[in-house]
């Protein structure tokens, strides 16, 4: 068995109760006295652990058999609490007080910033309805017979990356231009070869460290607003759950930089062409510089259960932005297509009557 590990409560200084971070209020409080409080950063005593070995992470992170979990004693009921390698902050759940495993964000595996929770789960089920508008293709009994299951507000482990790119593209490009010469119009097209030279710097770009969640659907619920990110506090992660990156910044790094790389291709594409009829890239090299810091960024997930299927939705946490999978009504598709079909058939019907009696 591991041996025991340290923990910090979040804890009512006046009652005892439990407390969780208000993300409308931004303060800490709690639900039974109604006590509350500011955050201040760097205002807890937290339990540090120098010298952590980082190359053994993966390793801790696939080591999750359960005579090898850490065991927590959750210093309300004295339960035996074990939690996954990557786990951070969780609920006891025997008492239901929020604890957070400090021996995972201490030290080198402490996070350099927050952006804290600013969508409460109650704004949830309204930012589902607003998200639901407009989806024409949804079963007709979805609204009566789906439900939200459990919420869960997660603080997803993310590397925010910044640097620049450097090198060149070559693109092949051509003009044209016509001219009259009887009764035939001719076209003549001259090619190039063309060399642009490109520096792009980035600033902030988020890559979430966890191997558990889905890549693509974190990256829908861009944007982050990093202006917001404040310090790390643990009371941020009061009554939320939070996971430390089992990906680190070295390994994920190629993400960024090839998100990095569409953009600038994309962006050196676009004043390729200027002047020219058409431009396309036949090559070049650009070569990144960046850096990566890591952070905590406010996700809430769940499921949406609709006749014996379960739909999964994430919410970013500080914009409230929804990104997920909804159902598709079989037969409201065929009708809505065949409606758009017969109104493309009217109006090519009535633009041939029209040229009818224009060219008669």
């Amino acid at each position: 068995m591991s041996k025991e590990q340290k923990i910090v409560e979040q804890k009512c200084p006046q009652c005892g109760s439990p407390m969780y971070f208000d993300p409308q209020k931004k303060r800490i409080v709690c639900d039974h006295c109604k006590y509350s409080e500011d955050i201040f950063a760097n205002d807890v005593t937290e339990v540090g652990f120098e010298g952590f070995d980082f190359k053994s992470l993966n390793k801790q992170a696939t080591d999750d058999s359960a005579e090898n979990l850490p065991i927590y004693i959750c210093q309300s009921c004295g339960a035996e609490v074990i939690a996954p390698p990557e786990q951070v902050a969780l609920t006891c759940p025997y008492c239901r007080n929020n604890i957070v495993l400090s021996d995972k964000i201490s030290g080198k595996m402490r996070p350099e910033g927050i952006i804290p929770f600013k969508v409460s789960s109650e704004e949830l089920p309204a930012a589902m309805t607003e998200y639901y508008k407009n989806k024409k293709l949804l079963p007709k009994d979805f609204f009566s017979a789906s439900r939200m299951e459990k919420i869960t507000g997660v603080y997803v482990p993310f590397w925010i990356f910044s640097g620049e790119l450097r090198g060149s593209l070559r693109y092949n490009a051509t003009k044209t231009n016509s001219h009259r010469s009887g009764d035939y119009v001719v076209t003549n097209t001259d090619h190039y070869r063309l060399v642009r030279d490109v520096s792009v710097s980035f600033a902030d770009l988020p890559v979430d460290a966890s191997g558990k969640i889905d890549d693509a659907l974190m990256d829908s619920l861009e944007p982050f607003d990093m202006k917001e990110e404040v310090p790390f506090d643990i009371r941020y992660l009061a009554g939320f759950t939070a996971d430390r990156f089992d990906q680190g910044s070295v390994e994920i790094a190629p993400r960024a930089i090839k998100r990095m790389k569409a953009t600038a291709e994309k962006e050196a594409q676009s004043n390729a062409v200027i002047g020219y009829a058409t431009s396309k890239q036949t090559g070049g090299e650009l070569k990144a510089n960046v850096k990566a810091r890591y952070i905590l960024l406010p996700v809430y997930t769940f499921d949406i259960s609709h006749r014996g299927e379960a739909y999964h939705f994430a919410v970013n946490g500080q914009t409230g932005k929804v990104m997920g999978n909804l159902p598709i009504d079989k037969g409201v598709k065929a009708a809505y297509f065949y409606k758009r079909a017969g109104i493309v058939a009217g109006i090519m019907m009535a633009w041939s009557i029209v040229k009818y009696f224009i060219w008669r």
